[in-house]
């Protein structure tokens, strides 16, 4: 196996200037350009009136290549931000931290004085790992009194669980968002996981419930599975349980989230081991 070039001078001869060059000047600049950006981000926040607002700001901020656009439907994530925000949740975890945009909005609906919490695997094959560098960026994400914690790590190992329980203080979760491993034995095993973790009257939120569709519109990624079998495992807790779902259209092949409500203790044990 022949060993990566670890020079500029070394990638330069391998790839050519033409390639090297410009990311050389990427990763020398990033740090600077990312703090511009957050800046210009938290500006630009101070002067949110509205979900609709958050969610226009979201999907539009971009600077020298640094964006927050969510991989969500707008109207749907939209949607979902309304039925949560007079609860004003106080604890919030999330799997999938991904591009950030729907950390980004869950902080906007959120307490004042809110503890958010996302999970995401780096190098993971579902839109996530993020570097490292970005989370200056996913932090500054929190309003004045809120905290956002990050851990870079699988959710399905169960020191990530025990982890991610130690970054939540002990606290019952008032809203878990599901959006990580998409195979149905990923999905089924983070609703397992961290399901009980979610108060009664709490809120358990998956993305990707709509079925793919054949010869439907690509994915955002070409390596992307959209969906996964997110919409299999849907399918299976929907008619059982208390469930919301906010979907712009059922024939578009992607997207659409699925919510079930937490009614009491005992359903929240119920709701991981196939009860109603």
């Amino acid at each position: 196996m022949t060993a990566a070039p670890r020079t500029l001078h070394e990638r330069i001869r391998r790839r050519g200037a033409r390639t090297a060059l410009p990311r050389a000047v990427a990763r020398a600049f990033r740090i600077p350009l990312l703090l511009v950006a957050t800046a210009l981000l938290r500006r630009r926040m101070r002067s949110i009136r509205s979900i609709e607002e958050a969610v226009a700001l979201a999907y539009e901020f971009s600077f020298c290549g640094i964006s927050i656009g969510p991989w969500q439907e707008k109207s749907e994530i939209l949607s979902l931000l309304r039925s949560i925000e007079a609860s004003k949740p106080a604890t919030l975890l999330e799997i999938g931290t991904s591009n950030g945009g729907s950390l980004f909005l869950f902080a906007r609906v959120a307490a004042p004085d809110a503890l958010l919490v996302s999970v995401d695997l780096p190098r993971g094959e579902f839109g996530g790992g993020y570097p490292r560098w970005r989370s200056i960026l996913y932090q500054s994400f929190a309003k004045p009194g809120q905290r956002i914690r990050l851990l870079r790590a699988d959710s399905h190992a169960s020191q990530t669980k025990n982890a991610a329980r130690a970054a939540l203080e002990g606290r019952p979760v008032d809203f878990l968002f599901i959006d990580g491993d998409h195979t149905y034995e990923g999905v089924k095993q983070d609703f397992e996981m961290y399901g009980p973790l979610v108060r009664p009257g709490g809120l358990i939120a998956f993305h990707d419930i709509v079925p793919e569709r054949p010869g439907g519109p690509r994915p955002l990624h070409e390596d992307d599975l959209q969906g996964g079998a997110v919409p299999e495992f849907w399918a299976e807790i929907r008619d059982t349980h208390n469930v919301s779902e906010y979907v712009e259209d059922w024939g578009s092949g992607r997207f659409g989230i699925g919510a079930v409500r937490v009614s009491s203790p005992e359903a929240a044990t119920a709701l991981t081991h196939g009860g109603g």
